[in-house]
């Protein structure tokens, strides 16, 4: 929250040394979400009431911190009205603040003659019935008059952030706008355009298939299909027909005492809880719902539908006839290869719909798609699935571009690169032209956000480099090299190539599974008290990788120390584009070297190759049974890196990986030998866990597996 106003003032330095006869207001260029207590994709603990306590408080981390600093600003603030005059705008505000705010005698009688101390003590005072107007807000569902701020409560963040102005540009009126502006009430109503009284909108977030059953019963009891008929069962066209044709209808469905099951009343209650914090909290408090898993347009109507029924989507007459209000982005995430391959045609038929195009109207014709970087990658491998991320994004570009809807996408990186981490400068940079005009969002996870921003100068020098990125990237300074129709070609080749070794390892090869669960400790990661969610979907056991989801299993790989979600697939891909044809060898150094995508995807590649350690990895499968399962694939493994190792470095035309990344060579150079005992332990943990009888598996024993866990994502700097 500090970082924030330190980078403003950096980049309005910069603006003024490179343009000094300009002023500049900075708008609010940077701001955070969060999805913690939002989130319920496969988290039943993220019930409505969670969701509701986390956005009180984030609202009183926010009104606390804006308290402590208006503190300390009363006592700099102390100039006298006998040296610096005050406008007719701030003695304006003053007079209101006599009428509306109860001041301490003694303390309105002291601050008499310092009229921006006592200012500041007014909005002090509105700040903390603020505050205190929170304890009466602690259920949700006891919503009535007390839910309402009343003086000398703010009503929302743009009055405390007017009465900061007003203070400011007074100060520059009058010979102060170093005070102005560079000091800390300069910074604190940078705080308050980025940060509100809202701290971090929540997105909420839900998987597809969780509203299905939500639909049935309400259309059900709404009597919408014949008797017998149910929404589940219809196919996808007429779920559209039926979804399309009530949120068209100004009516509700449902009767404001309808009581359902109570998985359907929790479902109903989430977006009441939406409704309620846009209401009583902020507008910014919540702003996106997030679709996990979207197959079809139904996915996104059905939410859409949700919405009217609660309200936060509503019909208004006009002169025009009837107008659609809508409160909520409707956010829809692509996660998989197919649903990648697919959804710009998925997008294009959306926007024809008439219900959807009223909402897109309403909300001026603004789409935000999040992309899943997760559950590409273990769907399809790691060319595979940045190669479907960087081609949808053009192509989503060009459905909104002809839609005339503005996008912004919203990337789901996690914090390994098989999960789509790396420097996000560089991705940035990366995207495909006319993707990008400015507006961008990625997710900052897991050790990731500890890493970055735990710091405040490491924290400045991410978001310089972010922000640096986004404006060399909006305007093409450097020019990026042209993407040449070869370039793309070769790129989906080795794409179809990378996927069908990645597949025939993973998906296709019977005894994956059996080797995967020996020779990686995914079945003890489960029990680690850090994680967000189950390991499995709901409804799924450790039977199968399609219910595993994709921080376990990278996870897993990275504590056996193959990080296979980092690399594998890619050295058959390189190699079998390059042997093909003798130019081909050519066309990847030059793609290499002129195209910031293609250099990415192998310097990120390189970077888990020299993260892997294979010796190591090797007492992992030596434990697997039978022996000739662990040896076989493991040889496989270690044929697909020698493959990637050689063909990187030829397309790269280096002698060793990560050349010129001395500091992280050095760095995993320090750290194998220090791996290495704790990884012969988690073995010999393993070895012995397996052996006992259930009755012999102690805590004892349970919790020293989890510290090996622990310390080797420790060591790693990586959970996955």
């Amino acid at each position: 929250i500090d970082v924030v106003p330190w980078l403003h003032d950096d980049l309005r330095t910069a603006l003024r040394a490179a343009y000094p006869d300009h002023t500049f207001t900075l708008p609010a260029f940077l701001q955070y979400r969060s999805w913690v207590g939002g989130d319920r994709d496969g988290n039943p603990n993220v019930t409505p009431e969670v969701t509701w306590r986390t956005l009180l408080s984030h609202r009183e981390l926010i009104l606390k911190h804006y308290l402590r600093n208006v503190a300390e600003l009363k006592r700099e603030y102390s100039q006298s009205i006998r040296l610096v005059p005050i406008t007719g705008e701030l003695e304006a505000s003053l007079d209101q603040d006599r009428r509306e705010v109860p001041l301490d005698p003694e303390q309105a009688n002291r601050l008499s003659l310092e009229p921006y101390a006592l200012k500041l003590a007014f909005v002090q005072t509105r700040l903390e019935a603020t505050l205190n107007h929170l304890r009466s807000l602690s259920d949700f569902n006891e919503v009535g008059p007390a839910f309402h701020a009343e003086p000398p409560a703010y009503p929302s963040a743009e009055p405390f952030l007017q009465d900061l102005l007003i203070l400011q540009y007074s100060l520059r009126q009058h010979h102060s706008s170093h005070l102005a502006d560079e000091g800390g009430l300069g910074h604190l109503i940078v705080q308050a355009r980025s940060f509100g009284f809202h701290l971090a909108s929540l997105d909420v977030r839900q998987h597809s298939d969780e509203h299905t059953p939500l639909l049935d019963e309400i259309i059900a009891a709404a009597r919408v299909l014949p008797d017998g008929a149910r929404y589940s069962d219809l196919e996808e066209a007429e779920k559209v027909r039926v979804l399309t044709q009530e949120l068209c209808s100004p009516r509700p469905l449902l009767p404001r005492n309808w009581q359902g099951s109570p998985d359907a009343m929790a479902g109903i209650a989430v977006f009441d809880v939406i409704r309620h914090s846009r209401q009583y909290l902020s507008t910014d408090s919540v702003n996106a719902y997030i679709i996990s898993m979207t197959h079809g347009i139904s996915d996104i109507l059905e939410v859409l539908l949700l919405a009217k029924e609660t309200g936060l989507v509503r019909w208004r007459a006009s002169e025009e006839g009837h107008a659609l209000e809508s409160d909520l982005d409707i956010v829809p995430l692509f996660e998989t290869i197919e649903d990648l391959e697919c959804c710009g045609e998925l997008m294009a038929e959306l926007f024809e719909n008439g219900a959807y195009r009223d909402h897109l109207q309403a909300r001026g014709f603004f789409q935000e798609i999040m992309l899943g970087y997760s559950d590409s990658n273990k769907d399809g491998g790691y060319l595979t699935a940045n190669w479907s991320l960087q081609d949808t994004q053009g192509r989503l570009a060009e459905v909104c571009r002809k839609a005339g809807v503005t996008l912004r996408l919203f990337h789901g990186r996690g914090g390994t690169v098989g999960r789509g981490g790396g420097r996000a400068n560089r991705a940035i940079m990366a995207q495909p032209p006319g993707s990008f005009d400015g507006r961008i969002r990625f997710t900052e996870q897991g050790e990731v956000a500890s890493f970055r921003y735990s710091f405040p100068p490491i924290a400045h020098r991410h978001l310089e480099q972010i922000v640096s990125a986004v404006l060399l990237a909006t305007t093409n300074i450097p020019e990026p090299a042209k993407v040449r129709d070869e370039w793309r070609d070769a790129m989906a080749r080795m794409a179809d190539d990378s996927k069908r070794t990645y597949r025939s390892l993973v998906y296709e090869d019977p005894d994956f599974w059996d080797f995967y669960t020996q020779a990686t400790p995914i079945r003890h990661i489960s029990r680690l008290p850090i994680t967000s969610r189950p390991t499995f979907r709901p409804g799924r056991q450790l039977v199968g990788l399609e219910g595993l989801r994709a921080i376990p299993w990278v996870f897993a790989w990275i504590q056996s120390r193959y990080v296979v979600p980092g690399w594998y697939g890619m050295g058959s891909a390189l190699s079998a584009f390059a042997e093909q044809n003798p130019h081909h060898l050519e066309i990847l150094q030059q793609m290499y070297h002129e195209w910031a995508f293609f250099r990415t995807v192998v310097d990120n590649a390189q970077l888990e190759l020299v993260r892997a350690h294979l010796p190591t990895a090797a007492s992992y499968a030596a434990r697997v049974e039978p022996k000739e399962l662990g040896e076989r694939i493991h040889g496989r493994i270690v044929e697909e890196y020698r493959l990637a190792h050689e063909w990187i470095l030829k397309v790269t035309q280096n002698d060793e990986l990560l050349p010129n990344a001395h500091v992280i060579r050095h760095t995993v150079e320090m750290r194998n030998p220090a791996v290495e005992p704790l990884s012969k332990i988690q073995v010999a943990l393993l070895e012995i866990w397996d052996r006992m009888e259930e009755e012999e598996q102690t805590p004892a024993w349970r919790d020293a597996i989890l510290l090996s866990i622990t310390g080797i994502a420790a060591a790693m700097q990586s959970t996955g």
